[in-house]
């Protein structure tokens, strides 16, 4: 018997197009990446210098010891890789946003990403972020106006809502300038102390924030090269695995790179299990009956809203083969989609095509979900 696992997920990587005319390795000769800015950043010695690349449909940054460096406006921001998610609410409800470095004070909206490990999965998130517009003039900006609430990762793994130490200076300044005739006769020095105090404070240090998108995507196993490290705060910080960093990273700059061997999966058990994105990435792949299935002869093309068309090779799916001698079986990921209890779903065989057409169904509309296939022979 072989069986063929498919599980694919409802939510895509944006990845930027980039000419692929230079590349970065180590100096053993491992790959890194393609880049099309290397003029721009040739040489990457330290933690102060990164590069654009692009590997796998993916597009990012990345530093001189192979960190992935989280960006917004083009620019390295480190507090943008932080735990915590700030909310407009007292109970850490509603729109997620999240502190950037504290010297960005323009209006950029370009927007970049974060990490986060979900507490109760413990699988690693990417969520976008979209800068808002700031002002030095307006004191509600530089109180960080939506840090009502926040939500922290503890030491345990725990998420953890509390009220923003924003919002417990915010308090304390809307009392002092709120303050009666009667209260400033009595208390007036420590008015003007406290007013004073709490405006240089926001002053020199003011909660830059960012919104987060309300969805995020699952990356945990989506790149077979990146790695992830979680320090004692519980930051995630994502990094190339595999290449040396004990002398520079170099800058190949030629005008036909040599591509990557192409990837075998190998055989590991009794069936073939394949993990997938909607948008045609393949996470991984593990092949343990029949012949080996190189990289791009599992495809996946999304034909509208719900359908998805999954092309094997021959050798598994063969085109004109009997039906009769496998059966398919699809199901909605349980857990991985809040609205799977509502979801229907159908899979069959092209006619004299090698591919298996699945088809996912919100209360009887086209709905894009997270589903599993099994091919049994």
């Amino acid at each position: 018997m072989t069986i063929i696992n498919i599980s694919l997920a409802s939510f895509s990587l944006h990845a930027l197009s980039a000419e692929n005319s230079n590349y970065y390795q180590d100096h053993n000769g491992h790959f890194i990446g393609y880049t099309s800015d290397g003029d721009a950043f040739p040489y990457m010695t330290d933690n102060g210098s990164y590069a654009n690349i692009n590997r796998d449909n993916w597009n990012g940054f990345i530093n001189g010891q192979g960190e992935i460096v989280p960006i917004v406006g083009e620019v390295a921001d480190i507090s943008a890789i932080a735990n915590t998610f700030y909310y407009k609410t007292p109970d850490c409800s509603g729109t997620r946003y999240v502190e950037l470095s504290s010297s960005r004070r323009y209006n950029e909206a370009v927007g970049g990403y974060i990490l986060r490990q979900s507490p109760n999965t413990k699988k690693i998130q990417q969520y976008t972020i979209e800068r808002d517009q700031f002002s030095l003039d307006d004191m509600d900006d530089l109180f960080g106006d939506k840090a009502v609430s926040q939500s922290i990762i503890n030491a345990n793994g725990q998420s953890v809502c509390t009220e923003a130490e924003q919002q417990v200076l915010r308090t304390e300044w809307d009392q002092a300038i709120n303050a009666t005739d009667e209260e400033r006769n009595k208390y007036g020095e420590e008015i003007s102390y406290t007013l004073d105090r709490i405006a240089d404070l926001v002053r020199d240090q003011p909660l830059v924030l960012a919104k987060v998108s309300n969805e995020s995507i699952d990356i945990t196993h989506r790149y077979p090269w990146m790695g992830f490290k979680i320090d004692e705060k519980n930051n995630v910080t994502a990094y190339i695995k595999s290449i040396d960093i004990s002398q520079p990273i170099d800058f190949i700059n030629i005008k036909n790179p040599p591509k990557p061997p192409q990837k075998v999966y190998p055989r590991t058990s009794h069936e073939v299990t394949v993990h997938v994105r909607y948008n045609n990435d393949l996470s991984y792949v593990n092949v343990t009956q029949g012949p080996d299935i190189a990289e791009g002869q599992i495809t996946v093309n999304k034909q509208s809203k719900g359908i998805y068309d999954i092309t094997f090779p021959e050798t598994y799916v063969p085109k004109e083969g009997d039906v009769n001698v496998f059966q398919l079986l699809c199901s909605v990921n349980s857990g991985a989609d809040i609205y799977a209890a509502n979801t229907t779903i159908g899979c069959h065989k092209l006619e004299h095509e090698n591919v298996i057409r699945v088809t996912t169904n919100l209360k009887g509309k086209p709905f894009n979900s997270d589903f599993s296939l099994n091919i049994q022979h």
